[in-house]
């Protein structure tokens, strides 16, 4: 039907529409190209990166990536990009069958596959699906240009782009109007659009000219589909490639596991020490990490969610991204910090929380540029008195405070608690961390712990003076080789106690037992407290009592967001009698930091407001008493929060704290 309205008009129209697209579609290709280059990434490499971890990374390319499941659970924009998006795939793959079945197809065989109820569905989905589309692009340029929002940076590619786009999807309808109208088919229904439009093009004056203003609009809305496809690499649409490309590259690896530019246990074993490599350029990322810089959208979720932005802070994920992709494609010589490209504050303002990353629509690591930058600050000894005592005390005693590592275990003796020296084949290793063995107030977070592992009657030792820091500041302030060192001290004294189980009450050193300590050859059990306690109570060896309580329960990004560790501490909270758990507006995944995380606990960062002060005035919100914790860190920045406040505070708990409450005095 087409092809004879074209042909009977204009000689050589199909011929001339192929070449155009042959052209077109060169350049398109010769720009993937030329950014497949940039990044280092030829095409074996390209699919060498897409074979490892390959199921997984299809799964996650169907879900994410086809799915937008990351975009649908916005409340503002799920629904615009969810029209857009599944309206442009099934305008592009109703074109596409049609190409195959008109053009393709009749070179090689008669074979008809497009016919009947199956032809008839693909117009009516074909019809419905793009004004799903052209109604997003309406949601669009509301959004951008009536709302303005925030979040959303304006550009000169975005007039263009959206204008091409509302143009390409208004003038698609208008030659499928036409077209019904000049040639009209009993089946018009099934596009519902197209017969609309053909019903007011019949009645109208301009059907005497129909014929021409069919072959005009045909032409120019061929010819804009062509002009956007070859633009495409160069304008902000290179998206659509980078970002699905990124979600189906980006590796596979857990939100709380930082990479590791280098193993120093590799080093020692085979003699030979390689100073690690300190990056100054945005250019001297690995290829994915580039591919990751071009991915980026601007769609501003991770601005939107950052806490340390949401303080005032002189951070912008969003900008980090873009401002290091702008920065390989013009290519001018000299390091990020001399240029101005990156900011050492905007590098210290990062909590480190990864709600960023976990709101990225196409798994953008930005705390991933955030520490290679880290580092680089640490190996050039660009630290301030702080971050410096900090590391050095770590490295003389083994702890941030700098006092000696006898007392980790003296104050434990006093609650009858044996080493496992004194107790070795004990089933669990009780970790108590570096807070909860120096801060007064942390340790009554390791009392109240005690007192629980006790009455449930759990065989458990700790390891006393032994103990040293995990590394997870360390590691997040940039200092790899310390971190490294320390992990290869702790693993040694597991196994030379035959430490199997290990739980713990900070969330930190959770996360790095958990994610970053196996590659460093560590074989242990991890568990936190609320699981443990969680199951304590499930299998009735703990038995909670009575407590009149309104009590809202903060997430740590460590062990909620990065772990989803998310149930047990509620379950544990509601096991005690006359609780009522009141959940904050932001919870579970969606969880405010606390701002206590990537070392900020050691340093000061300017701000406007508080982190911790933002999300304390979340949970005073809810009107609860108490708001229950689950990391020692969460309890300094909050109960430091509500100084700053003022009034009356909320009490700040640990859950093991309101367990061991509600367990009465001990006999």
């Amino acid at each position: 039907m087409r092809k004879v309205l074209i042909l009977g008009y204009t000689p050589y129209a199909y011929e001339v529409m192929y070449a155009v697209f042959f052209v077109c579609g060169c350049i398109m290709l010769y720009g993937l190209y030329r950014n497949l280059h940039s990044y280092g990434l030829g095409v074996r490499k390209f699919f060498g990166l897409a074979a490892s971890d390959f199921w997984r990374k299809t799964g996650r390319f169907f879900e994410f990536g086809v799915g937008q499941r990351k975009v649908l659970k916005d409340r503002g924009g799920g629904v615009m990009h969810g029209t857009l998006f599944f309206g442009f795939l099934m305008l592009l793959a109703y074109t596409t069958l049609i190409f195959i079945q008109t053009d393709l197809l009749p070179v090689f065989t008669p074979f008809v596959f497009i016919q009947g109820s199956t032809y008839l569905t693909l117009e009516f989905l074909g019809d419905t699906l793009g004004a799903a589309f052209i109604v997003g692009l309406m949601i669009a340029i509301y959004r951008r240009f009536v709302e303005k929002l925030d979040k959303l940076e304006t550009k000169r590619d975005d007039y263009f782009i959206l204008g091409m786009l509302v143009w390409i999807g208004a003038s698609g309808f208008v030659v499928e109007g036409l077209r019904l109208a000049i040639e009209p088919v009993a089946w018009a229904a099934f596009s519902p659009v197209g017969d609309a439009l053909s019903g007011f093009f019949g009645s109208s004056p301009i059907m005497a000219a129909a014929p021409a203003l069919y072959q005009g609009f045909w032409w120019a809305h061929m010819l804009s589909v062509m002009a956007l496809i070859a633009a495409a690499p160069y304008t902000k649409l290179i998206h659509v490639f980078t970002s699905g490309a990124n979600v189906a590259l980006a590796p596979v690896k857990s939100m709380g596991k930082l990479d590791t530019p280098f193993n120093l246990q590799k080093m020692l074993e085979s003699g030979v020490a390689e100073a690690p490599k300190s990056i100054e350029s945005a250019s001297e990322f690995s290829p994915l990490q580039l591919l990751a810089l071009d991915a980026c959208t601007n769609c501003g979720r991770c601005e939107e969610v950052c806490p340390a932005h949401a303080a005032g802070r002189d951070l912008s994920p969003r900008l980090v991204v873009q401002d290091l992709g702008r920065d390989v494609r013009t290519g001018t010589p000299g390091d990020v910090f001399s240029k101005g490209v990156i900011r050492e504050g905007e590098l210290w303002s990062c909590t480190m929380c990864n709600a960023c990353v976990s709101v990225c629509p196409v798994f953008i690591d930005q705390v991933d540029y955030v520490t290679e930058f880290r580092r680089t600050l640490v190996s050039e000894n660009r630290l301030d008195g702080k971050k410096r005592l900090f590391l050095e005390s770590i490295a003389k005693y083994g702890n941030p405070f700098g006092l000696p590592p006898s007392e980790r275990q003296s104050w434990l003796a006093e609650l009858g608690v044996k080493t496992v020296k004194e107790k070795p084949g004990a089933e669990y290793l009780y970790w108590l961390g570096c807070q909860s063995s120096y801060d007064p107030r942390a340790r009554n977070v390791a009392k109240s712990v005690v007192r629980i592992l006790q009455e449930a009657k759990v065989d458990f030792a700790v390891l006393g003076s032994e103990e040293t820091c995990t590394g997870e500041p360390v590691r997040r302030m940039g200092e790899e080789g310390r971190f490294q060192e320390l992990v290869l001290k702790n693993t040694e004294t597991f196994a030379r106690h035959g430490v199997r189980k290990v739980v713990v009450h900070c969330a930190h050193c959770f996360n790095s037992f958990l994610n970053e300590y196996p590659e460093f050859g560590s074989n242990i059990e991890v568990i936190h407290h609320s699981q443990l306690i969680a199951r304590l109570i499930g299998e009735g060896k703990l038995r909670p009592g009575q407590m009149e309580e309104k009590v809202t329960f903060h997430d740590p990004c460590n062990l909620g967001r990065i772990n989803g560790v998310f149930d047990e501490p509620r379950d544990v909270l509601s096991s005690i009698s006359g609780i009522k758990l009141e959940e904050m507006e932001r919870s579970k995944m969606n969880s405010f930091c606390c701002g206590g995380g990537g070392a900020n606990v050691w340093y000061e960062v300017q701000e406007k407001k508080k982190v911790g002060v933002i999300r304390a005035e979340e949970a005073a919100a809810t009107g609860a008493q108490t708001l229950a914790v689950g990391c020692p860190f969460c309890i300094t920045m909050f109960e430091d929060a509500f100084k700053t406040i003022g009034g009356t505070p909320m009490q700040v708990k640990d859950i093991a704290e309101l367990v061991a409450d509600s367990l009465g005095e001990k006999k």
